[in-house]
């Protein structure tokens, strides 16, 4: 472990644009970058006998020059150089409750959402599917355990999670490589940027063949359906997300968030589905087994078909109008059979119909 310290001591001095003078037989010598505006005779001196007993030590004191020079908090630099972890950062900007502690039912909103975004990628960078219908996987479980949601103070409004680094979350096939925590996490990061940037804040976005294709890496309709969950969960608030180790620093945000933008995620969501071919245009012939409608005079009425998709017995559910289910009312009483042309979803063990073409009697 302490040669993974040493590295990570190396790799944060690196990024901040410090400089290796020379080495010793005890140590590595850094001159500071001109920015910090140091003295041309200071020096930073980093212990490199990682076998010695001093040398953690001598880390620690390290960490806390880290600091001081940078006003960081300490707890955190010890995850990332002593811990060898990632830190996940989202600081929601919102004026009303900027000052004051946040509602326990927002907080909790927060946290749970967070879970499930982070259980949704690692479930994407495992099955590597822009769509599926698998609640979670093994690997997810695991890569959550090892998430570590950090104390929030009071009155802050960013919440810090601990994330694996090194730990291989799948292992090793004799066809494919093992996935460790940095590549979730990376995937989270990128995702997040890239539904940001070009769905959200996108003055005009097309969602053709040539755009998925170029983000392949990048689209996923769980993620996009979990980002859009937290976005709902946090109110539209303006939101930072940014991911951090001992050698970079990722950020995405975004700002001004309404209703018409996050209609966009649904947009790029359906869309991706089609393209996927999990949605598809059917004549179908099948018989109701279920009406459930609180008011018949509404536009929000139910019903359940069983009826055959593509040769297999299935179960389908339809949303009806107030004319429609009068239609289905009396199909039902009188056990006829029924036709639905429809763009049809599968779900698991059941589909949906996203739109509803026509609906009638079937013909002798």
């Amino acid at each position: 472990m302490n040669n993974i310290i040493y590295q990570n001591i190396i790799d944060y001095l690196l990024n901040k644009q410090w400089q290796i003078q020379t080495k010793n037989s005890k140590f590595d010598i850094f001159i500071p970058p001109k920015n910090l505006g140091f003295e041309n005779s200071y020096k930073l001196y980093v212990y490199n006998k990682i076998d010695n007993k001093y040398f953690y030590k001598s880390c620690e004191s390290l960490l806390e020059t880290f600091g001081a020079i940078y006003d960081e908090d300490l707890d955190e630099l010890t995850s990332i150089i002593l811990e060898d972890k990632q830190i996940l950062s989202l600081h929601i900007h919102k004026d009303e409750i900027i000052n004051a502690k946040p509602p326990i039912l927002y907080f909790n909103k927060l946290i749970s959402r967070t879970k499930d975004l982070l259980n949704e990628v690692a479930n994407f960078s495992i099955l590597k599917k822009q769509h599926f219908f698998d609640t979670t996987t093994e690997e997810a479980e695991r890569y959550l355990n090892y998430c570590n949601f950090v104390k929030n103070d009071i009155g802050s409004l960013i919440t810090k999670i601990e994330l694996p680094k090194r730990q291989e979350i799948k292992e090793e096939t004799l066809f494919n490589k093992p996935i460790i925590g940095t590549e979730i996490n990376e995937n989270l990061i990128n995702i997040s940027s890239f539904i940001n940037n070009n769905i959200l804040q996108a003055d005009d976005f097309q969602i053709n063949d040539e755009f998925l294709l170029k983000n392949k890496n990048n689209v996923s309709v769980n993620v996009t359906n979990k980002l859009k969950s937290l976005y709902d969960a946090i109110e539209y608030a303006d939101i930072d997300i940014s991911l951090r180790s001992s050698c970079f620093y990722k950020q995405t945000f975004v700002k001004k968030l309404t209703k018409t933008k996050i209609k966009n995620l649904d947009i790029f969501a359906k869309t991706v589905k089609e393209k996927v071919k999990n949605i598809i245009e059917e004549q179908i012939f099948g018989k109701i087994i279920k009406l459930q409608s609180k008011d018949v005079t509404s536009d929000n009425n139910k019903i359940l078909v069983e009826a055959y998709v593509k040769n297999v017995k299935s179960l389908i559910s339809v949303r009806l109008n107030s004319e429609q289910i009068k239609l289905a009312t009396d199909a039902f009483k009188n056990n006829k059979t029924i036709s639905i042309t429809a763009k049809i979803e599968k779900e698991k063990t059941q589909y949906k119909i996203i739109k509803l073409i026509n609906i009638s009697l079937a013909r002798k």
